[in-house]
């Protein structure tokens, strides 16, 4: 296969790939037309793989150029999406080709992580991704939602031309000091103009003193739906407790004749079983956020935060970049930027850039290790715990 970075001139036959893949509609005229003013976008960067040099596409994938947070840093993010073979090229290597050349791409271009949605976990480790943690996806009968006290607050719905802004300040309130969480210029673009209420989608904001929430939501059967998916990107955000009753207390008063219950998610580090009444009549089950990869496993290291002072070594296992194939010496103190060193030292944990990546960003702690059949400890002296420990840590966009 000879993979290659996409001129807009190809971008069609991406397309078309996607359309084929995902059982989407292609209409090829008017995509060569498209073709003719396809422009370059700083923000995505799409590649293919074909069978001979600069020949037809069998298949490509789409790299979102992101910014996330990383333990009080941000760093270049990778968001890999649109992963599509056309049916007859398939098992021959074409995304391993495209991913291959991306990462090298990423790499040299400075980004320190990539993200993915999978079909497969077992497929997307041998690209080095790891799962990164989970949200918990809750489903709540409105009639039990009377239990919950009523904080007061006002609610008022947005409609097309209203201000969206307060959207983006409640997501950087709520996710600001969460790590994978990329930063937006702003919250959805997708929710400006018609498009929402085209769509049957709703936004709804709740405002108190010194808290706020919103929530984007749409009916899916008797349920109302403010979770995140491909098709039905709805959401379900608040800058504290007091907003999230607020929100939960509008849904109830004004939805009940209307819904059967609610369905929304909140990062896995949220736990909201102390708050929500009458847990036995709920439901909530987690579900995979994703999987991450280090793309430099140098620079998470001497970004990552650590907990008091102390050494270990590390020894990273990396398929496709070489860069991170190698052993590193982390030292770190309160106060003082982490040193890393390449090392020929006997390691104290082995691990690939998967498993690296999350347990740096806290979707994963020393606990998890034991779990995890591509880690060894060598040294169970050394100050796992002081590198390795839960952090908020979630993605809400998707690729």
């Amino acid at each position: 296969m000879f993979a290659r970075k996409l001129e807009p001139s190809e971008y069609w036959q991406a397309r078309r790939a996607m359309a084929v893949a995902f059982e989407g509609v292609f209409e090829q005229e008017k995509e060569l037309e498209k073709a003719e003013t396809d422009k370059y976008d700083p923000k995505e960067d799409l590649y293919g793989a074909s069978l001979t040099e600069g020949g037809p596409l069998a298949g490509s994938i789409v790299i979102n150029n992101k910014t996330s947070r990383f333990d009080g840093h941000t760093v270049k993010m990778g968001g890999v999406g649109g992963v599509a073979t056309l049916p007859a090229e398939r098992r021959g290597g074409a995304i391993r080709a495209c991913m291959e050349l991306a990462l090298r791409d990423m790499y040299d271009g400075g980004f320190a992580l990539s993200h993915l949605y999978p079909f497969s976990t077992a497929y997307y480790r041998q690209f080095g991704f790891a799962p990164a943690g989970q949200s918990l996806r809750w489903k709540v009968k409105l009639s039990d939602l009377k239990r919950l006290p009523n904080l007061g607050g006002t609610v008022r719905q947005l409609f097309p031309g209203d201000d969206l802004s307060p959207l983006l300040e409640i997501y950087n309130k709520m996710y600001g000091g969460t790590n994978f969480s990329c930063l937006r210029e702003a919250f959805d673009k997708d929710l400006e103009g018609d498009k929402p209420l085209s769509s049957k989608r709703w936004i709804f904001l709740w405002e108190g003193p010194g808290s706020m929430g919103f929530m984007v939501c749409s009916r899916v059967g008797d349920s109302l739906i403010c979770y995140p998916h491909f098709g039905l990107p709805n959401a379900l955000l608040f800058t504290d407790v007091t907003a999230l009753i607020g929100l939960l207390n509008f849904v109830y008063t004004s939805f009940i004749a209307n819904f059967d219950t609610i369905q929304f998610t909140v990062p896995a580090h949220m736990d909201l079983t102390a708050l929500l009444p009458e847990l036995s009549s709920m439901e909530y089950a987690p579900v995979l956020n994703g999987m991450a990869r280090a793309v430099n496993a140098e620079m998470l290291l001497k970004l990552c935060r650590c907990k008091g002072q102390g050494h270990i070594v590390i020894k990273v296992a990396d398929g496709i970049l070489p860069e991170n194939n190698d052993t590193f010496a982390l030292t770190f103190a309160p106060g003082a930027e982490n040193r890393v060193e390449r090392t020929g030292s006997a390691p104290d944990i082995t691990m690939d850039v998967g498993d690296l990546s999350v347990l740096l960003g806290g979707a994963r702690d020393t606990s998890s290790i034991e779990l995890s059949p591509g880690i060894s400890v060598s040294n169970p002296a050394a100050p796992l715990e002081h590198v390795f420990y839960r952090k908020p840590c979630h993605v809400l966009d998707l690729f």
